[in-house]
């Protein structure tokens, strides 16, 4: 496929599938491929990085794996772009808009001006705030390739090895509360996964049960910010995650996380990490699947890592994103 673009895979059979080549500028391409899966991945290949932002009030999202970057929200402000001149970045292949409102997309103006973005998807709904508006403009005057969420189902955009599966809300209907649309992503790599749910509540989450589209994950992002109304405990039962990542501002007027959300998710031993406490959450996964999450308030002390017996077993030959 080249460097320039990101593959977008729709499921055609167990091991083949239509690929369709997301170029900046350029037009999208069909053509038959057969792909191996995720889990054929060996320690040879590039680390996965997933980056939960400490951006305040709001969510960002970086993944970076086989030279490519994804954005996952941008936070309510421009000082994104200082965080992500930071980290190195210098390009986006994928901006993502998980839904519109401003603590997600606030900042996604500065990214699209600071940035060359090659592709950019969001939920597909019209839209009716100034900063959708703005973002939506600069999509267009950039030539930046657009694409609806909504018109990819179970479609997966590849990033090398490390997928991005992409799962619009199934609630549909004129009066829907905009979190209940929120695009969310499950990322895939050598078996492990992670799923990253925007602000969803309980009518999309009930769905997307409904529908059996949640697998077993290793790192939940939760819904919401950890609010009462993004938690809904066969949701949890279901994804059965062993890290969860709350994006929340420090002293938030909101209440944020909720005791009760926040209790439940630290049961059984699992890891509970915030980003007013402990600032930037960053999960690296290596060829085997094995990973690692550390915090920025810690530094390299490990917060959590990955069960498999084979990730006690240093690894070879790995790159960092």
């Amino acid at each position: 496929m080249g460097d320039r673009g990101l593959r977008v895979t729709v499921r055609a059979a167990a091991w083949c599938v239509r690929v369709v080549l997301l170029a900046l500028g350029g037009a999208a391409a069909m053509a038959p491929s057969c792909v191996r899966t995720p889990a054929n991945a060996t320690n040879r290949q590039p680390v996965l990085e997933l980056r939960f932002l400490d951006v305040g009030q709001g969510d960002a999202i970086l993944i970076r794996h086989a030279g490519k970057t994804v954005l996952v929200d941008a936070g309510e402000t421009d000082g994104i772009v200082a965080i992500l001149r930071g980290l190195g970045v210098d390009t986006i292949d994928l901006a993502v808009a998980s839904h519109n409102h401003d603590d997600h997309i606030g900042g996604l103006d500065a990214v699209l001006q600071a940035f060359p973005v090659r592709v950019y998807l969001d939920n597909g709904h019209p839209a009716n705030t100034r900063i959708q508006l703005r973002v939506l403009e600069l999509v267009r005057d950039r030539g930046v390739t657009y694409r609806d969420a909504s018109a990819l189902t179970d479609s997966v955009i590849a990033l090398g090895d490390a997928t991005l599966r992409v799962i619009p809300s199934p609630v549909t209907g004129s009066r829907v509360n905009p979190n209940d649309e929120s695009v969310a992503l499950l990322v895939e790599f050598a078996g492990f996964r992670a799923l990253l749910t925007g602000d969803s509540e309980r009518r999309e989450l009930g769905a997307l049960l409904r529908e059996a589209r949640i697998p077993d994950v290793d790192v939940l992002k939760a819904p919401h910010h950890g609010s009462r109304t993004g938690f809904m405990p066969s949701w949890l039962a279901r994804a059965r995650p062993e890290v969860v990542a709350i994006s929340v501002g420090a002293g938030n007027t909101y209440g944020l996380p909720d005791e009760d959300a926040l209790a439940a998710y630290g049961e059984g031993g699992r890891t509970v990490l915030r980003t007013d406490l402990d600032r930037d959450i960053v999960v690296t996964v290596d060829g085997r699947g094995c990973y690692e999450v550390r915090a920025g308030r810690t530094g390299e002390e490990v917060r959590a890592h990955g069960r498999p017996a084979v990730c006690a077993v240093p690894p070879t030959q790995e790159s960092r994103p």
